[in-house]
């Protein structure tokens, strides 16, 4: 700050492009914040199936999510526009090997397409 205030006194910097740098990196700092959303509760219902509900007052809709991508270290969920991202770091530890260990084994999977393949046959 010291620095830019004796470049203004000597006049060294061109006081537009000051002005245009400075805007540029408060439009830069308010574009990189996060929306301020409801938090989001994510659970395994009755049917066994992923949901997830906005923690508001007045919404208490719940919506099915199915998983896009699972990994040990991050698991995306998806339902329409919404895509939820975790990461081991953001839940408790038990509760991401628990919802990790529901995707990698539920039973809704599709199994692989084994269609032309044949199991070796034994010599003899």
């Amino acid at each position: 700050m010291v620095l830019v205030g004796a470049a203004f006194r000597a006049g060294s910097i061109e006081p537009a492009a000051a002005l245009a740098a400075l805007l540029a990196a408060i439009g830069g700092w308010l574009a990189g914040r996060p929306a301020r959303e409801a938090p989001i509760d994510i659970g395994i219902d009755d049917s066994g199936c992923i949901a997830a509900r906005r923690l508001t007052a007045m919404d208490e809709t719940t919506e099915h999510l199915r998983c896009v991508f699972a990994a040990p270290w991050l698991i995306t969920l998806k339902s329409g526009t919404l895509r939820v991202r975790l990461w081991p770091d953001s839940v408790p530890g038990n509760i991401f090997r628990c919802l990790w260990v529901h995707i990698r084994w539920n039973p809704d999977r599709q199994p692989a397409d084994r269609t032309g393949v044949t199991a070796p046959v034994q010599p003899g």
